[in-house]
């Protein structure tokens, strides 16, 4: 949710209008919403984010000079801080302002827009999979070790990998790859995060019952709460649902189904990386997977907010690179 801010020409580059419209989404939040987004920017795990970023910089950065110039790590080191040391600076703020931004609007939509698509796309749902998708999912027999890895895949290593991948683009030489990913991933924010969001309000089969007062997802709850991981996954719902009824933000909160946000960072991520390194694309491709899986499985999203989230982001990084 940030673009490269460094200059490619002396004149208004295509990155400083990517900067400037980032700062605008930021400030806009800022402006509507500040308590929940002075809030969500001060919160602990966003400290955390400060504090670590610096040392993970320079950890890849040491890593990257050794493999690229292993005979002299420090003069390509040098090499890098000058060519992409402010632009990548100046990007790594930019998406930490607009992380909270995201965090303000995805909080402050959940109050002001009724959830009224949610038994259209759960009926939806039941109809393309010939039952609830959730069912076929946790009819699998996954070990409890691996319902617990995806957990970690999921709820854990997924913010992990988002700021990783900034971070990789962030110092990225290649201009034009870089300013793709960046301007497909605020494109993503603005049409799924805003619009979609928006447009089919849902809370997901997880939130259905206690929000409708319903039955609906009985079995998928007792099925969680019987799992390994499922009760972690409860205690985050029961945490996600009393910021929503306290309103009370953090970075993460915010309820919203359609589409799956999730999916969408994660399969941008792959498009990404398939474009740098092929072995680096398949894997994430593979994660990609393992999160739409987990969707369902874990009762967040109906299947249809993970398709939806696939198609859209693939046509933003396919036009995204026409306009580069």
């Amino acid at each position: 949710m940030a673009p490269d801010l460094a200059l490619e020409r002396p004149r208004f580059s295509a990155s400083a209008k990517l900067a400037v419209f980032c700062l605008c989404y930021a400030g806009l939040a800022a402006y509507l919403y500040p308590d929940t987004y002075f809030a969500a920017l001060g919160t602990y795990r966003l400290r955390l984010l400060y504090l670590m970023l610096p040392f993970l910089i320079l950890l890849g950065l040491a890593i990257a000079a050794i493999i690229n110039r292993p005979r002299s790590p420090l003069s390509w080191l040098r090499d890098k801080l000058k060519s992409r040391g402010i632009g990548a600076a100046c990007t790594l703020g930019i998406f930490i302002l607009c992380l909270a931004a995201f965090t303000t609007f995805k909080h402050e939509f959940s109050q002001m827009v009724p959830f009224f698509a949610d038994q259209i796309l759960a009926s939806i749902d039941a109809a393309l999979h010939f039952g609830d998708p959730w069912q076929w999912a946790r009819a699998l027999p996954i070990p409890a070790f691996a319902d617990r890895a995806l957990y970690v895949l999921y709820a854990h290593l997924w913010f992990v990998l988002l700021a990783g991948i900034v971070v990789v683009a962030a110092w990225l030489d290649d201009a034009a790859k870089r300013q793709r990913y960046f301007l497909s991933l605020i494109a993503t924010v603005i049409v799924l995060g805003v619009i979609v969001r928006l447009a089919a309000s849902s809370a997901g089969p997880i939130f259905y019952d206690r929000m409708f007062g319903s039955d609906r997802f009985e079995d998928l709850m007792a099925s969680l709460r019987a799992s390994n991981a499922g009760p972690d996954i409860l205690l985050i719902a029961d945490y996600l649902y009393s910021s929503y009824t306290t309103h009370k933000a953090s970075i993460g909160t915010g309820i919203s189904a359609m589409p799956s946000f999730h999916v969408a960072i994660a399969v941008l991520n792959a498009l990404f990386l398939w474009s740098l390194n092929r072995w680096a694309g398949l894997i994430a491709w593979i994660y990609a997977g393992l999160i739409m899986f987990g969707s369902i499985y874990f009762g967040w999203h109906y299947a249809t907010d993970g398709y939806l989230a696939i198609v859209a982001t693939v046509m933003i990084w396919r036009y995204s690179g026409r306009w580069v």
